[in-house]
């Protein structure tokens, strides 16, 4: 073994006990509680700021951070939320991460409410409507034949288009006679300049009407002229279409505000707030008895104006009155509505014209 004097003398510095020299003790810088926190100085660096972050979305709405400082109140005003965590000092004071946010939460409720801003049209349609009675003017009719001209002149006051001067003018310029059509009637419409729609089950005259009664006196007069007034109907932008129209088409339409005349059988219409049924086959002065035999058919139009689903009741002004709006079961308007002879003629009359 070799002798202390032969063993090399330890380098400066080393700090090494085993020759009985204290180890040097390099002093540690001090921070100050005003410094930088830990972790933020590099090593045998001078201390270095922490880098920026570049976010590459857009700055917050100012609306959109309302809207998340209402829900960070809301949340906390629960019972049972956690109070927030104090920031440890000395480091770095990030944002805790807060709960997550469960579907459907603020931007649904938000998507919710701008749904529920938007027009029937813009949602989709009309809704659901259980009762509903429009405020349509009553009109008498003045003669047996002029009903239909009675029922435009109620639309057209519910409108406001409704001029006398013009009204006498359109008569006389489409030649309207005794005999009134529904045809007539979507004419007499669009030279108002009313939004409409003609639904009815046969274009034309239906043959078969040259044996009744009700038709037998005009029928072959007012075939050639009714026949040629289907057949213009396009050219003079008179809408007509065979379909066939539901009960539930009808309430739809007057859900709306919208109006409609319709075709129907006098002697099968009863109304369930009238006493007695009006006989339409004569309208003779007061005092005069009608000794005329009961038909099984007779024209009559009529405007409606409403319904009511939990009673399953329909609202119509009756021109054959002056004073009242007309009454009477979805069951017996449909009888009415789509006898033999009225071709389920139905003229829709639409407010937005």
């Amino acid at each position: 073994m070799a002798s202390a004097a032969s063993r090399p003398a330890p380098r400066a510095g080393t700090g090494t006990r085993r020759w009985g020299r204290p180890r040097p003790v390099r002093p540690r810088p001090v921070l100050s509680r005003s410094g930088p926190p830990r972790g933020a100085r590099a090593r045998g660096g001078a201390a270095r700021p922490p880098p920026a972050v570049s976010c590459p979305c857009p700055p917050a709405h100012p609306l959109t951070a309302a809207l998340r400082l209402s829900a960070a109140t809301a949340r906390g005003s629960r019972p049972g939320a956690r109070p927030p965590a104090a920031p440890a000092s000395g480091r770095s004071q990030r944002r805790a991460p807060g709960p997550r946010r469960r579907l459907g939460g603020a931007g649904t409720e938000r998507a919710a409410g701008a749904a529920a801003m938007k027009s029937p049209r813009e949602a989709g349609g009309p809704p659901p409507v259980d009762c509903i009675q429009l405020k349509v003017p009553v009109i008498q009719q003045l003669y047996h034949w002029d009903c239909g001209l009675a029922c435009s002149r109620m639309v057209l006051q519910y409108l406001n288009h409704l001029d006398n001067d013009e009204f006498q003018k359109a008569i006389q310029e489409l030649q309207l006679t005794k005999s009134i059509w529904t045809i007539d009637l979507a004419y007499l419409m669009r030279h108002f300049g009313v939004k409409h729609k003609f639904c009815t089950q046969t274009l034309g005259v239906d043959k078969g009407y040259k044996n009744q009664s009700f038709y037998r006196k005009h029928f072959d007069t007012e075939e050639n002229r009714v026949n040629q007034l289907f057949a213009q109907a396009r050219d003079c932008k008179v809408l007509v279409e065979k379909c066939t129209v539901t009960i539930q088409d009808i309430q739809n339409h007057l859900s709306q505000g919208h109006v409609a005349i319709v075709l129907v059988n006098a002697v099968l219409l009863l109304c369930d707030l009238c006493s007695s049924p009006v006989k339409y086959c004569c309208f003779l002065p007061i005092g005069q008895k009608c000794f005329c035999r009961s038909p099984d058919y007779q024209g009559h139009f009529i405007v409606l104006c409403g319904y009511n689903k939990a009673s399953g009741s329909i609202y119509y002004n009756n021109p054959a009155y002056a004073d009242r709006t007309c009454c009477t079961s979805i069951t017996n308007f449909e009888e009415a509505r789509t006898s033999y002879g009225t071709d389920e003629d139905i003229l829709f009359i639409y407010t937005d014209s």
